[in-house]
């Protein structure tokens, strides 16, 4: 299934390419700009070859989860370690990138993708159901999540495109606006180091907007405000005056400047180079390691409950 071929949806603005393979989003244009605004490889094998997470929907737990283990009523589990041996990155290397999402209900600006995890997949409690829903309106591309369960389990799902808006190849050539200034600062393992604190004054301020940072440091999580609202989450400009305008429900966005992005020559569509810093992936989730960082928002599903994220990508040129 891996090789099947990709999905396109397209109205009179927006031009966007899927791969079933962890439902990615690997193509997104914009009328009047031809090229890809998100990192796609030219070869699609490269997407399984190199992990890099391009544009797949990551989970059933995003991000990295100390040790790989949680404990969900007094029972632990247990999750492949894939990051120096001593956390799990993304689930795992069986996580949903690595999965072959099946094809629902599509027309010529939205389709609806499916993926079904047995109970124990990942190491994980529960039958669990997902499905994502890729729409455009106008110059807008929704990516609308859903989940469900038949026992307690963990659901974190994070869409992580990484976005280059000017064809340089080049994240300092863009300029980031952030909504929000708390953010978790980390240590050595990238995971948290505890609670939430104000990034003003610091490496992590974009509350101004200001150009990306060339910074290793630049892989944390944002904390945005708590409810179910949409609500205005980063402004991405480019130097070719394209901007990225995202909101989402998510409680956590994960900035990451593309710091440990291999250096391919014209790995990429539109025989682009891929780069260090290249690129630049936010991700709307919940926060990092939450079973064991203080104040985080709980990301236990329950049975009858329905795991719900939406985000909102606004495309434009001026």
């Amino acid at each position: 299934m891996s090789d099947a071929p990709p999905i396109h949806l397209q109205n009179g603005h927006l031009q966007v390419t899927l791969r079933q393979r962890g439902a990615a989003l690997v193509g997104v244009r914009l009328a009047g700009h031809g090229q890809n605004l998100v990192l796609g490889f030219a070869d699609p094998s490269d997407h399984d070859r190199i992990p890099i997470y391009a544009g797949a929907l990551v989970g059933p737990i995003a991000n990295r989860l100390e040790k790989g283990q949680l404990t969900i009523d007094g029972t632990r589990y247990q999750m492949a370690l894939n990051e120096k041996g001593v956390t799990t990155l993304h689930s795992g290397p069986d996580g949903l990138h690595a999965q072959d999402w099946q094809v629902g209900a599509q027309d010529a600006t939205s389709v609806v993708l499916t993926c079904a995890l047995p109970d124990g997949h990942g190491g994980l409690p529960g039958n669990r159901q997902i499905a994502a829903r890729y729409a455009l309106d106008q110059r807008t591309l929704t990516v609308e999540i859903t989940a469900t369960t038949d026992a307690t389990t963990p659901m974190n799902i994070a869409a992580h495109p990484y976005w280059c808006l000017d064809g340089k190849g080049a994240v300092r050539t863009h300029r980031l606006h952030l909504h929000t200034r708390q953010y978790l600062p980390t240590g050595e393992d990238n995971l948290p180091l505890g609670a939430a604190q104000d990034a003003a004054g610091t490496l992590f301020d974009f509350t101004t907007p200001r150009a990306v940072p060339h910074d290793p440091a630049l892989d944390v999580n944002y904390c945005l405000p708590a409810g179910t609202a949409v609500q205005p989450a980063a402004t991405l400009t480019g130097a070719t005056g394209v901007r990225l305008d995202l909101s989402t429900n998510a409680p956590g966005l994960q900035v990451y400047n593309g710091a440990h992005l291999p250096d391919l020559p014209k790995a990429l569509t539109d025989q682009r180079d891929l780069r260090t810093f290249g690129a630049i992936a936010l991700e709307p989730q919940h926060w990092p390691n939450a079973p064991h960082t203080p104040g985080s928002p709980s990301i236990l599903l329950e049975p009858g409950q329905t795991y719900h994220q939406i985000s909102r990508y606004h495309i434009t040129r001026t």
